[in-house]
């Protein structure tokens, strides 16, 4: 493979040609985050010594647990960021150094974010005393999956090459965390790690089954989703077995299925105002245009079973309890763009679309088909507050003309 920190000028003009990005600061990152195979290490090292000391996890010094869970999250991280640049390499040798956009933001957010795990695993190791826990809510989730649809082929292949190290690393932490004993009050919260990280493996072995020669755009999306999940899954897993006494108030919040077919644009059960806050939905339903927008919505939707999954997801979040349903101080209750979404504030720390929302932070859903006749992508998310009062009103423009 050519040297990515010296891209000929051929490789150049290539990149240039296919709108790719310099991999230079990523690969320095890379270089730069090695370090937390160090840690990693030094962390095993320090798990050893409490088994063979015959001391547990909830015993041992919250010190230990720190530097544990910080140096499992900066190796994932890490692995993740490596896996993605060498498999964009592997399939685009002819602009090695270079990656597409959605490569390059994906790989930065997660090398970016493997220097505070290291900095923390560093501080548990000198500190007695240190406790993570104290300002971080824990297990942390993976930074946000950038959005692309399809997936590219290359990220498939980075994320298969992830498994098994990631894998191996929490079924060596489950059967260090029950080698060195475990409190008799505790075995239940213990088969339930072990339950969520089997969870994982069967999300991975489902998706490498699924794995086909000839290309199929549903089951392409299916291995990508089972991927994703059980590399969330084995994220908190490994978290969980360094600081166990995490599981104590441990809820995995997990992607919503997808819905009916019946419930599906064409299906018996379908509805297109599904989307809308229920408070407002009698004056958009009385007005032409808001109906001819929630029409042309869904017709551009490209995937809408995952517009029905985001809107289960955040049902789910406010049946729980974790997410409200928000009026504001002047009574208005829904977003001023179509689909008129209700607007909600974060009660407990959640993450929706891929995105980590604190406490009181107040979000919208997002369904948006502006400009996709124009080729612009059809906008699937949430919308971050804090709102205020409008006296506007946006309805759907696929063509990008009003």
């Amino acid at each position: 493979m050519n040297d990515p920190l010296r891209p000929n000028l051929l490789t150049k003009m290539r990149a240039s040609l296919a709108g790719e990005r310099d991999a230079a600061v990523l690969e320095a990152l890379r270089a730069a985050g090695k370090i937390a195979y160090d840690e990693l290490l030094a962390a095993e090292k320090a798990r050893d010594q409490l088994a063979a000391a015959g001391t547990n996890l909830w015993d041992a010094p919250p010190a230990v647990g720190s530097q544990l869970l910080a140096a499992w999250n900066a190796f994932v991280l890490q692995t993740l960021g490596e896996q993605f640049l060498d498999a964009d390499y592997s399939a685009n040798p002819r602009t090695v150094g270079f990656v597409p956009a959605v490569t390059s933001d994906q790989v930065s957010a997660w090398f970016s974010a493997v220097e505070g795990w290291i900095s923390r695993g560093r501080q548990a190791r000198v500190n007695p005393d240190y406790d993570i826990t104290a300002e971080l809510a824990l297990p942390a989730g993976l930074p946000a999956w950038a959005e692309v649809e399809p997936c590219p082929q290359e990220h498939l292949a980075a994320l298969l090459a992830a498994i098994p190290p990631v894998r191996e690393h929490v079924d060596v932490a489950l059967y260090s965390l029950e080698r060195a004993g475990v409190p008799a009050d505790r075995q239940a919260a213990v088969n339930r790690l072990k339950q969520l990280a089997a969870e994982a493996a069967a999300a991975a072995d489902y998706a490498v089954g699924l794995r086909s020669v000839r290309h199929n755009a549903t089951l392409h999306e299916l291995v990508e989703n089972n991927l994703k999940q059980a590399l969330e899954l084995w994220f908190h897993a490994g978290q969980l077995a360094a600081m166990p006494r995490l599981l104590d108030t441990y809820r995995a919040i997990r992607p919503a299925g997808r819905p009916d077919p019946a419930t599906l644009p064409g299906g018996s059960r379908f509805d297109p105002w599904c989307l809308t806050d229920p408070l407002t939905l009698k004056r958009w339903q009385k007005d032409k245009k808001a109906k001819q927008a929630i029409a042309e919505l869904w017709q551009y939707d490209p995937d809408p079973a995952a517009t029905l999954a985001l809107k289960a997801q955040i049902d789910a979040l406010v049946a729980a309890g974790d997410v409200a349903v928000l009026r504001t101080r002047d009574g208005s209750s829904c977003y001023y763009e179509c689909p008129w979404s209700a607007l909600y504030e974060v009660r407990r720390p959640v993450r929706v679309a891929g995105r980590d929302l604190r406490v009181l932070q107040q979000f919208a859903l997002q369904a948006a088909a502006d400009d996709v006749l124009r080729g612009k992508p059809f906008q699937r998310g949430v919308i971050v507050g804090p709102f205020q009062t409008t006296d506007e009103v946006e309805y759907c423009d696929p063509d990008g003309l009003h």
